[in-house]
């Protein structure tokens, strides 16, 4: 026979003619290999090392019972031999798992062959319905493990299995017969049309059909799945019964969906984000061309809301937000749009507003007040009663081909002009206003220039102890343009630090004081222990590379630390108080020193003075200006004053401009003073020669009655 397998058989035989004559019968048997041995323990050995595929073995042998083996033999069958008294034992070796026996005879001995091919063949197909329950129990519990559900259908739809899953996800009890139940029965009647519409003829002819379905679950539960249709075919390729497989998907949807919120809505509020925004103005412009009516923007700005995350925190401060956005929400129509742009900023799109202009603006405004009264009323965050204002810039969207970017530019602009005319205000965009833009990015351009061409200059104005000496000086920035002449600080400082350019700026400022300081010092115009005062902006302060940049410029100058003091208002510091302290602390433990400018006009200056590791501190001029007519001045000054000595702190009066200001200050006791009584502001020639001279008295003397109020 063609590839008839060969077997390996291990004979166990003690009669030397029985085995003979069974090993002449297997001779001829080419498919069969036969290894002859007479002992039970010899049998044992060879079963352990060479796994037979046939044992045959007589019943009774010289060291024992041939019966022995079975139990070792238990992967292959065993044919028991047993001659005419020991039937009986051969009964019963078949009734502990022999495959069969016979009866010694010569006649059933030379016929062994055939006897050892039918129990090979009926122990394979044994061996195989036994293989095929391992792996139907083995695919089983894997199906019964899986979390999706799978079934098997018949051709008229009725399952004919499910597992646990399934069972779980659709509500059917394990003791319910689902053959008759229908798949089909847990889906909506247009979904089932859908599946035996479509699905299914697709299945067929294509083998497999996959959609997203939902289930719905005995318990009304609505279960959203991945769901894929199988048809299985038979050997005529005829179909015998559906598979389906469907994943829970309601988790990923979810998460899907989150992301997409995520993408487009801002997390504190709900509203729309800057791209969900951006995609309704462009609606909006697009709305206004087809319907001829104008449209409006409105740019919503919180006043001085960084006040309150100072004062209360953060967590407090987004409560404000919430609530804002609630406020805003309740006061607009069904087609408008209200979005949080970022901080403390929301924007408005009004839209289908009058097809006259002047009629649409006049909406906007009445609309834009409302919101304003809104946002104005009484709010209480932690027992603690607020009230919040908002100004508020407006664009009007017609049908002008301006973009979306151009229009919340415009808003911005004059959301920022309302908040220049005084806050809790409302303003039109205007051609005025773009040219105001248009001239600070001019100005931005020149500054950018300036700092290359070397424009900028730095002046000096004397620090003077209550005797009138100078004991440091204070470097002030300069512009000197070759068309606008000299540029004071107040029209480019706050453009220097909107566009950023401070920083750079800043490091040039600290670079060359430190070398005119330097210079002075070899000079012998100043003491060891003259004092430098140096302004630090708050883009500046924040920079990651300022402390390297000062520590760097240090070493490169060899200037004293214990010269320099850096001025730094509250507004540096405040956003990040804990890194703006480790900050400083690392430039102190360098030997440079710090003050706190302006002090008295923020709202948590008192709370943050005994945290913050500063030396001096300086009363702000709006104190001083009117300190000897106002009572409420003269008694902050005083507990200025009193409260700094408590805490060690030296405190310097500016803005001091004559001599009644000078004698009153000196009472509170205040040891340092600087203002225009003393000196104004001196180019570096101007203080050399003030320096070298010591002329403090006539050059304070002459100029006891300065033009204007303030130090610049």
């Amino acid at each position: 026979m063609l590839n008839q397998p060969e077997y390996n058989i291990l004979l166990v035989e003690d009669n030397p003619g029985h085995a003979a004559l069974i090993n002449r019968a297997f001779e001829a048997e080419a498919h069969h290999r036969l290894v002859i041995t007479t002992s039970v323990q010899q049998a044992k050995l060879l079963i352990n090392h060479s796994n037979p595929d046939l044992i045959i073995t007589g019943v009774k042998l010289s060291d024992g019972s041939g019966t022995e083996l079975l139990n070792l033999g238990s992967e292959c069958p065993t044919i028991v031999m047993a001659s005419y008294n020991d039937e009986k034992v051969a009964v019963n070796a078949i009734k502990s798992g022999a495959a069969d026996y016979i009866v010694k005879t010569q006649e059933t001995m030379a016929s062994l062959p055939r006897t050892a091919s039918r129990v090979m063949r009926e122990w394979r197909l044994v061996l195989d319905q036994k293989l095929a329950r391992e792996r139907q129990q083995r695919l089983t519990a894997i199906l019964e493990a899986t979390p999706d559900l799978i079934c098997i259908a018949n051709l008229d739809g009725f399952l004919t299995y499910i597992n646990q899953s399934g069972r779980d996800m659709l509500g059917i009890d394990c003791n319910d017969n689902i053959r008759q139940i229908r798949l089909a029965d847990f889906h909506s009647p247009i979904e089932s049309r859908k599946i035996l519409g479509e699905g299914i003829p697709c299945a067929i002819r294509e083998g497999i059909w996959t959609d997203e379905t939902t289930f719905l679950a005995l318990n009304g539960e609505k279960v959203l799945t991945s769901q894929v249709l199988i048809s299985h075919k038979n050997n005529r390729g005829e179909i015998e019964f559906f598979s389906t497989i469907a994943r829970d998907i309601r988790h990923l949807r979810a998460a899907e969906e989150q992301v997409e919120f995520l993408a487009y809505y801002d997390t504190l509020t709900g509203l729309p984000n800057r791209n969900e925004l951006a995609k309704r103005l462009d609606m909006e412009v697009a709305r206004v061309k087809r319907t001829h009516s104008f449209g409006s923007l409105l740019f919503i700005d919180l006043d001085n809301f960084k006040y309150i995350n100072d004062s209360l925190g953060h967590p407090a401060g987004d409560l404000v937000l919430q609530e804002m956005a609630q406020r805003l929400q309740a006061h607009l129509r069904g087609d408008d749009t209200v979005a949080r742009l970022g901080g403390d900023d929301f924007i408005v799109i009004l839209s289908g507003l009058s097809e006259e202009g002047m009629e649409a603006v006049s909406q906007a405004r009445e609309i834009a007040n409302k919101i304003r009264d809104a946002i104005a009323m009484e709010c209480r965050i932690s027992d603690t009663e607020l009230h919040v204002t908002a100004s508020i810039g407006i664009s009007m969207i017609s049908q002008d081909e301006t973009s979306g970017h151009d229009l919340l530019r415009f808003a911005d602009t004059a959301m920022y002009q309302a908040k220049r005319e005084g806050r809790n205000r409302l303003e039109f965009f205007s051609e005025r206003m773009s040219s105001e833009v248009t001239r600070q990015l001019e100005l931005e351009n020149q500054l950018h220039r300036a700092l290359k061409e070397d424009q900028f200059r730095l002046y000096y104005q004397p620090l003077v102890n209550d005797s009138m000496e100078i004991i440091g000086v204070e470097a002030l920035i300069r512009w000197e343009n070759p068309e606008l002449g000299v540029v004071a600080p107040s029209e480019f400082l706050d453009v220097l630090e909107s566009s950023g350019q401070i920083v750079e700026v800043g490091d040039w400022v600290i670079d060359t004081a430190l070398k005119q300081m330097t210079l002075w010092i070899d000079q012998g115009l100043v003491e060891s222990e003259f004092l430098l005062c140096i302004n630090i902006s708050p883009r500046q302060f924040r920079d990651s590379q300022f402390v390297d940049n000062i520590h760097s410029q240090l070493e490169r100058i060899y200037l004293p630390s214990k010269n320099i003091i850096m001025e730094v208002t509250e507004h540096n510091i405040i956003h990040n108080l804990k890194d703006a302290i480790l900050r400083m602390q690392e430039l102190i433990q360098r030997g440079i020193r710090f003050s706190l400018d302006d002090f008295g006009t923020g709202y948590s200056s008192l709370a943050h003075l005994k945290n913050l590791p500063v030396s001096h501190i300086k009363i702000d001029r709006s104190f001083v200006k009117d300190i000897c007519n106002d009572s409420g001045d003269q008694a902050m000054v005083a507990s200025i004053l009193a409260l700094s000595k408590h805490l060690g702190l030296e405190v310097v009066a500016e803005g001091v401009e004559d001599l009644e200001q000078f004698h009153l200050l000196k009472q509170y006791g205040c040891e340092f003073y600087q203002g225009y009584y003393f000196s104004k502001p001196l180019s570096v020639n101007n203080m050399n020669d003030f320096l070298s001279t010591k002329q403090h008295t006539a050059l304070h003397s002459s100029n006891s009655s300065p033009p204007g109020s303030a130090t610049p």
